[in-house]
């Protein structure tokens, strides 16, 4: 019941309301007689009436009069005021697990230390025969001092049959205050819940570990492991679906995401049968990271080599280093850094304690490439970044038939100064999956090079790389690289949709048919699922599949986030968590950084969204995505007149692309120059009748223009091509326009109820 301040029960004096729960409310109280504060938790009025809840709080009492260890709250009395019993508590200073929680996920470590200690007090509870039910982080205390403490033993159990499930308000899985309603609302400690307490069956210490699974997912994740919009689809989530294991971060100790896997599993004789087990293996991969991290981890960045053949090989040097770089990322223990951000030093003589820190890494390899008609010279060093000091450098003289076998020879050596280990294939070499077509190979480098600049590029890439599958059909990178250069085409408007995106799926499907463990095509085909056939949760599947091959793989992990929150699958939060996650594993990819800036600008964060674009820039002012996205940048945030001024350069340099007209004519109607935007929609108009344009950017332009009805029809034939870009409707301020019209629901309303489905 509700208690006011200055109210005595017992030798106690209620000081200030701490917190609110199912069963009535806990508030901070002065001890008078050892002065000392504690806390009171007292029953809701309603339930201080209720035998069955007097009961339970009683022996709520008992159970943790049974308990004593440091990491669980003590009970310090219960006392009785006016028949209602109240029980005295350790008061825990600090801030709930679910608060800190709130802030974003925890540090590897941190996450380890909290849940070795939380392990620590479920194992205390259930050497004692008393199994908790209802752990969660709003259930945990966490003092300053890091000392966590478990709290809340009111729904604990001495026997292993759980509650009717006909009954919600004796299970964890509703608040039973008064007055509150249930339907419709996603109860918090239901995300919690194991599989068997999902269906109402009885539950052992099993399901606590279960619990404790959940809380570790979220400590590391941010996330808690099953989510749902109402309490029937949690459950069912709970019973049907698997935790996206993508979600957890790179740093997680291995060990430790083994432990949590096992945590997780939905048959409870698969999981670990005693929580201590769980604790002590959580403390050796809690030991190891930290030695590791004392020993200042096992990480490397590759730059890209110099080339010293002459300006028509600088595609080979660039392929040699991607080629070593790839061969180390199948190391065990290294950590190496994403290609991208490497790739941002070519050419630059920068400081290698400055690429250390950059980067995030312990050493760094450089090199360079000779090549001289069939002979093949490469010379490696691996230096420490922190003093520059060389640990171990060679020089290689090879014939060029020998490169692929050259390559594998200089990873295992750098393996060995590293005191890392291949993973199993890996050590029997590339081309066990690659080709031995040293034609196919260098045409695959010339292509490589040519997708990674986009645009105008993509064209002459896809000549490359289909001479390269024609001299090797089972080249299975380069049926890979071709697909992803048909899906580009398709986004970005160089080919109808229809016609790209069959051939990208093909591609995609035999590249994964030969060698399923790249990640490339996976994302590939996620894509092709997401944005042209609309199969949503196959795309998922698929995505969650590249992660798995590649957790660190920035560029999947930031467009599967921004596709998601465009079509409703994440919150505006959660899209944005990811896409920072994304540049955190690659900081100075200016593509990731861009799709970084799109999803804050998606989200309404506009100052933000400037801020990245404008750096995206700093570090790639050549590409078209940054370019483009710093116009966008500019124009949603109010300054159209800056966005037209800054358009000027990626207008000439594109052959004014669809995509940058489309933008245009928008921005020109916001900044009151209909005219111009009419300029703009005839030009793309009148390129409709000679080449593709995508009808995303004809409504967007016939919008802008004041031709609601075209933009409409426009919007039509964008569904009925499935142009990836429609996608896009259901937030995209560029159709902010015609969003009122009478038609504009039932045109694109089925795509959105699709996508969210």
């Amino acid at each position: 019941m509700t208690l006011i301040p200055g109210t005595r029960i017992g030798p106690y004096e209620i000081l200030a309301p701490l917190g609110a729960g199912g069963m009535g409310e806990v508030f901070r109280a002065r001890d008078l007689r050892l002065g000392r504060d504690v806390a009171i938790k007292a029953l809701s009025e309603m339930f201080a009436k209720d035998p069955d809840r007097l009961a339970r709080f009683e022996r709520e009492a008992q159970t943790l009069a049974s308990l004593s260890h440091p990491n669980i709250a003590a009970i310090l009395g219960l006392e009785d005021q006016a028949g209602v019993p109240h029980l005295v508590l350790e008061l825990v200073e600090g801030e709930s697990l679910a608060a800190r929680l709130e802030r974003g996920p925890l540090p590897a470590r941190e996450a380890l230390a909290i849940a070795i200690q939380v392990a620590s007090a479920i194992e205390a509870a259930h050497e004692r025969g008393v199994i908790h039910r209802d752990l969660k982080p709003g259930n945990v205390m966490v003092t300053p001092a890091g000392v966590a403490k478990v709290l809340d033993f009111g729904l604990a159990k001495l026997d292993p049959i759980a509650p009717s499930a006909s009954d919600l308000t004796q299970t964890p899985t509703v608040a039973a205050q008064p007055g509150a309603t249930v339907a419709g609302t996603l109860l918090g400690t239901a995300a919690y819940m194991s599989p068997e307490q999902a269906r109402g069956r009885s539950v052992d210490r099993r399901s606590d570990v279960w619990s404790f699974g959940c809380v570790l997912f979220e400590c590391l994740t941010g996330r808690a492991p099953v989510e749902g919009a109402t309490v029937a689809d949690l459950l069912a989530r709970i019973i049907e679906r698997e935790p996206d294991w993508t979600l957890l971060p790179a740093g997680t100790p291995p060990r430790a995401r083994e432990v949590l896997r096992r945590c997780l599993r939905k048959e409870a004789d698969e999981r670990p049968r005693d929580i201590r087990d769980v604790r002590l293996e959580l403390a050796e991969a809690g030991s190891a990271a930290a030695k590791g991290e004392a020993a200042h981890e096992t990480s490397v960045a590759v730059l890209p080599f110099e080339n010293l053949s002459g300006p028509d090989d600088e595609y080979f040097a660039d392929g040699i280093t991607d080629e070593i770089l790839n061969a180390l990322s199948q190391l065990d223990g290294l950590r190496v850094a994403a290609r991208t951000s490497c790739f941002t030093f070519k050419g630059r003589r920068e400081d290698l304690r400055a690429v250390g820190e950059k980067l995030d890494v312990a050493t760094v390899i450089e090199g360079s490439v000779r090549r001289a008609g069939a002979r093949l010279r490469i010379m490696v060093q691996l230096v420490n970044a922190a003093d520059g000091y060389q640990l171990w450098s060679e020089r290689y003289d090879r014939e060029m038939t020998d490169v692929f076998e050259l390559q594998d020879e200089i990873a295992n050596a750098i393996a060995a100064r590293l005191r890392v280990s291949m993973r199993g294939d890996a050590e029997r070499g590339r081309g066990r999956q690659g080709t031995r077509n040293l034609e196919a190979y260098e045409l695959l480098l010339r292509g490589r090079a040519l997708h990674a600049r986009r645009g105008r590029f993509l064209r002459p890439a896809i000549g490359c790389i289909e001479q390269a599958v024609a001299l090797d059909p089972r080249y299975a990178e380069a049926l890979g690289l071709l697909s992803d250069c048909y899906r580009l085409m398709a986004t970005f408007g160089g080919a109808p949709p229809a016609d790209a995106s069959v051939k990208a799926k093909r591609l995609a499907e035999l590249a994964i048919a030969i060698d399923p463990q790249q990640a490339q095509p996976w994302a590939t085909l996620a894509c092709v699922e997401e944005q042209f056939e609309w199969n949503f949760a196959l795309s998922e599947s698929h995505w969650q599949r590249t992660l798995g091959i590649d957790a660190r793989n920035a560029q999947a992990r930031a467009q599967r986030a921004l596709w998601a929150y465009m079509r409703g699958a994440l919150t505006r939060t959660e899209g944005r968590a990811e896409t920072q996650r994304a540049v955190d594993d690659d900081p100075l990819n200016a593509w990731v950084v861009g799709m970084h800036s799109y999803m804050l600008g998606m989200g309404g964060w506009h100052e933000e969204a400037l801020v990245e674009a404008e750096r995206a820039m700093s570090l790639d002012a050549e590409s078209f995505f940054p370019q483009w996205n710093l116009v966008r940048a500019h124009a949603w945030l109010g300054r159209h007149e800056d966005a037209i001024a800054v358009s000027s350069t990626i207008l000439t340099e594109s052959g004014r692309h669809q995509w940058v007209l489309g933008l245009l004519a928008w921005i020109y109607a916001k900044a009151g120059r209909l005219e111009e935007a009419r300029a703009v929609r005839d030009e793309l108009e009148g390129r409709s009748r000679l080449e593709f344009v995508s009808p995303f950017w004809l409504a967007t332009a016939a919008a802008a223009a004041g031709l609601p009805e075209e933009a409409i029809r426009q919007a039509e034939r964008a569904v009925g091509q499935r142009d990836p870009l429609i996608l896009w409707s259901r937030i995209t301020p560029f159709w902010d326009s015609i969003r009122e019209h009478p038609r504009f629901e039932g045109v694109v309303g089925p795509v959105w109820a699709g996508a969210m489905r």
